[in-house]
Formats: structure tokens, sequence, C-alpha cells
């Protein structure tokens, strides 16, 4: 009972791990796709109004050049022509408002002359926008109207004129403009914006709520500043019920964050506008749960008791099989008591194995060296006939040959080892020719004894290879040719190599009585020997190895004008694998 407990918990834990699981991946990958859709829309609604921004300062720009302009300033007579003119500039562009300031503040043609609330004759200085705009600056302002109590948006700039004078054009665009050109973007519709001055406040939203309204509490000196500014008309800037759940962005390099409002949660994405203090807030609802989280938690239940099913079944599957186990564990330790008695015996037949194979290849070593031994004793008899005739420079030549053949020796010796033993090939590209003489050179003693004539033709090619280990397949071979051809009346070798698509083929021909054909597939297999008297039969086995270790090949056959073939396939250069 307290199993059957212990498990419906643990399937229990594992089903409440996997729908947590599952809810909090689907709620991680839906905030980042809001992330990235609300940073999409910060970015278009941003882009429009810097562009709008932008095409209102040059409206400005344009005014603050035109002559009529200008005249307006000096003479007060082209004031009439000046209203007409800036009335038609403001029904094209959109604007509010467009009025021309003199050096005193005050307006002196306005696009609403004709109107009751005419700006004309009415005084401007306190505004910030005009002493800055005095002081040469292009500038984009926001305030409360004067009279209409509308929030705007002001570009102005100063006009100068010949003769020293200056004033100072003036553009308004109603913040409402923005707010409901805003409806027409693709910027979500449960979204909100909200554009901030450098003071929190809250100048553009398209949440009323939100309007003229600080995003946090302001300070005592942030509150005169504003006062002192009469950017609002003394209207009280209360601050929202925003709760920033992370660090509040500020900057574009701290895009994003997360507030909490009485309504709802939102993700924000913050950007700064270009040439501007202003800051362009995007807001988007945060869902904590929708149809994807429905969807998924449906899905990962079922996949849950799917998998709690599939391991109830292969719990009692493994408990079948341990069962299983149990009942063969009594016959396995009978088998392992009587293996490891095999095993024993085994290991008893292999070492005497490996005594006779030692025995056989310290035959087999003999045999390999004697020809270079043989040689060296000819020279060696050879220098001692030359230094008794005082020709000690041909003496020395032979010295010099007996040196090069007690290397070959220790070469020879290490191939046979090879077999049982891979060592690094050293591969270079070295000369056919050179190769064959120094073969030579240990079976020439041999040849000569069995009276065996070597011809040579078209060795002047190069080969890719282990030069001591090819010269070890070299001398083998014309070792056993030497050896098959010994009841030959009339004994040669005949050497002919040729070249093709980059690759060197040679051809050692003997005129013996060739090889047998039920030994023509057998032949190069280990030990397989037809001379019981002469080692293991290795020589063969190996020097295939070490032909196919230079991406070669060693084939033999019988010639069709008798005696037998061995074909070796060598590369000129590297091969490229």
């Amino acid at each position: 009972m307290s199993h059957q407990l212990i498990k419906f918990a643990a399937y229990g834990l594992l089903f409440v791990l996997g729908l947590g699981l599952t809810h909090t991946l689907t709620q991680e990958q839906l905030l980042e796709q809001n992330k990235e859709r609300t940073a999409r829309h910060a970015s278009a609604l941003k882009d429009y109004i810097q562009s709008e921004f932008g095409r209102y300062s040059t409206i400005v720009a344009f005014l603050s050049e035109s002559t009529l302009v200008q005249q307006a300033l000096k003479s007060a007579q082209e004031g009439n022509v000046a209203d007409r003119y800036l009335s038609d500039v403001q029904q094209a562009s959109g604007a509010s408002d467009i009025y021309l300031l003199n050096a005193e503040g005050t307006v002196v043609a306005s696009s609403n002359s004709h109107l009751p609330h005419s700006y004309k004759g009415n005084n401007f200085a306190f505004r910030p926008y005009f002493d800055r705009a005095m002081a040469g600056e292009t500038v984009i302002d926001f305030a409360l109207g004067q009279r209409s109590m509308r929030r705007g948006f002001y570009f102005s700039k100063a006009v100068d004129f010949v003769g020293g004078g200056r004033g100072v054009i003036a553009l308004k665009v109603n913040a409402s403009k923005f707010e409901t050109d805003k409806a027409r973007l693709d910027t979500g519709e449960k979204s909100h914006f909200a554009l901030l001055d450098v003071n929190e406040v809250v100048l553009l939203s398209d949440n009323p709520d939100w309007q003229l309204r600080a995003s946090k509490a302001l300070s005592a000196k942030k509150q005169q500043q504003v006062a002192q500014s009469q950017q609002f008309l003394g209207q009280a800037i209360n601050p929202l019920d925003w709760r920033w759940l992370s660090d509040q962005p500020q900057f574009d390099s701290q895009p994003s964050g997360q507030l909490i409002t009485k309504q709802r949660r939102y993700l924000v994405s913050s950007s700064t506008l270009a040439d501007t203090s202003y800051r362009l807030l995007m807001l988007s609802p945060i869902v904590p749960f929708n149809e994807v989280h429905a969807a998924r938690l449906g899905l990962a239940m079922l996949l849950l008791l799917l998998l709690i099913v599939l391991i109830e079944y292969l719990s009692v599957k493994v408990a079948g099989y341990r069962q299983l186990l149990f009942s063969q564990r009594s016959l396995e330790e009978q088998v392992q008591e009587r293996t490891q008695e095999l095993e024993q015996a085994q290991d008893a037949l292999i070492r005497a194995t490996k005594l006779a194979t030692i025995g056989q290849l310290s035959a087999s070593v003999n045999h390999e060296i004697n020809q270079p031994l043989s040689a060296m004793s000819a020279y060696v008899a050879a220098c001692k006939r030359l230094l008794m005739r005082a020709e000690p420079d041909k003496a020395m030549e032979n010295l010099q040959l007996i040196e090069q053949l007690i290397r070959r020796v220790h070469a020879i010796a290490a191939q046979l080892k090879s077999f049982s033993q891979k060592r690094p090939v050293k591969m270079q590209r070295i000369s056919l020719q050179q190769s064959v003489q120094n073969a030579l050179l240990v079976v020439g003693p041999e040849l000569k004894k069995h009276h065996v004539s070597v011809q040579e033709s078209g060795l002047e090619v190069p080969v890719w290879v282990d030069p001591y280990q090819f010269e070890q397949v070299l001398v083998n071979l014309l070792s056993n040719a030497c050896q098959a051809m010994e009841h030959a009346q009339d004994k040669w070798l005949r050497l002919e190599a040729s070249s093709k698509e980059g690759k060197v083929y040679l051809s050692i021909i003997d005129n013996g009585p060739g090889i047998d054909q039920h030994a023509l597939s057998t032949i190069f297999e280990p030990f397989y020997t037809t001379k019981s008297e002469h080692g293991l039969g290795l020589g063969l086995s190996i020097s295939k190895q070490i032909i196919e270790s230079f991406q070669g090949n060693l084939s033999a056959h019988n010639h069709h004008d008798g005696g037998a073939e061995f074909l070796l396939s060598l590369h000129q250069q590297e091969p490229q694998l």
C-alpha cells in the first residue's frame, strides 16, 4: 500500500511540474513575442511623430526665409497680405495656427486674423519658445494655449530682415492631431502610448486619463521649474498610478520595462525622439492567460497522461524482466564457473602458442637478415684484400657499403615487428631507381651466387613511399624471386616500371616455375609458405601491408611468358584523400 501511494504521489508531482513548466515556457515565449511586437509598434509611431516634427520644422524654416514674412515684420502695411499667406500655409499643412511675432513678442500677422479669437495684437513674449527662437534656436516646445487651453506643440524660428531687425515665426499643432493619427497606425487595439518631457509629464497620450500627468510624483524643485515656465498655465501636474515592476526605462540603451496601472499590467518600450528631449513610451498589455495558454496546457495534459501510462506499462514490463533476470542469475553463476575454467585452459593454450610463435619468428629474423649479412661478409673479405694491396680508397668504399648494409639489417629486423606492431610511416617522395639500387645491394651476393642477371627499364620516376619500408619490400620480392629460380637453367630478373595518371606500376618478373594456381588466392595470407625450411611465410603478408599503407597495391600472377610477376602500384606524390 505504501509503495502504491508513493507511486501515485510521484505521478501527481510529475503532472504538476509538467503543467507548470509548460505554463512558464509559454508565458516567456509570449512575452518575447510581445516585446518584439511592442518594439515594432513603438518604432512605427516614433518614425511617424519624428517625420511630422521634421515636416513642421521645415515649414517654419521655409517661412522664416519668406520675403513676404520678412516684409510684414518691417512694415505693418504688409500685415494683411501676410495674414492671408499664413492662413493658406496653415490650411495646407494641417497646423492649428501660424503667427508672426515682432521683437517685443507682439503678434503682427496671424493665420486666424479673420476669426474672433485672432492672435493679432497679443503678446507672447513670456513663452519660452519666443526667447529661445530670438536667441537663434530652432525650437520645438509644448504648452497649453492661453485662450483655448488646448495642448499643442509650438515650432518656432527667428525671422531676420534687412536693416537688422528680428522677429519670430511660430507654428502651433494641436496635440490631438498626433493622438488621432495614432489610430491610423498598426500599433495594436489595446496598446497605448505616451510622450513624456524631461520632467516625466505626459504631453501626448491616446489615454485621456494620462494626459498632463506625471509618470511619477514631481519633486518640489521640478514643480517650481514647471510653474515658472508657464508651460501649463498654472495647472497642477498630478502623478499617475503607475508602479514599475522593473527599473524604469530611461534611455534607448534601456529600452524596455514593465509597469502596473489600476487596470492592468503593461510591457513598456521606450525610445527618445531624435533632436528632442521627449521620450516615447509604447505600452502593450500583458495577458496572464489566453487561448494560447489554454491550448498548450491542454496538449501538455494529454502528453503527460500518455507519459504516465507509458511509464506504468514499462514499469510492469521491467518488473517481469527483473524476475526473469533473477531466475537466470543462478544459471549464469554456473556458466561463469565453467567459463572461467575454459578461459584458464585457453590462456594456457595461448601462452604455449605465443612461445611457439616467438621461436618461429626468431628463425624468420635469421632468414630475413641472411642476405645483407652475406653481402657484408663478402665486402669485409674484399676490404682485407684491398688493404693488403694498399688500396685504402677502395677499401673505404666497401666500408661505406658495409655501413649501409648494417643500417639495412636494422631496418629489416624492424619491418618484421611491424606485422604485429604498427609504427608511424614516414612518407616522402624518392627516386624509384635509387630504392631499387639499395635493395640490390642487399640481395646482390645472393644474385651473384645463383648467377641471376637483372634487367631494368623505366625506373627513372619518383614514388611516394617510406624509403626503409619500401626497400624491405623490394628485398623480400627479389629474394623470393631468386629462390624461385633455384632450379632454372638461365636465370634472370626483369624490373619494369611505367607511369600513368600520377601512378607508377612496377613489375618484378622472374623466369622460375611460376605460382601454383591454388596458391594465388592465399599467397599473401600470414604464415602461408611453400618453403617450410625458410621461416614462417610472413614476408609477402608484411610486404602487402606496407604497400597498402602507401595507398598502393601489391598483387601476384603468372606471367604470360612463364614465371611469376609481382605488380606494385604506387603514387608519384602524396595522394589526396
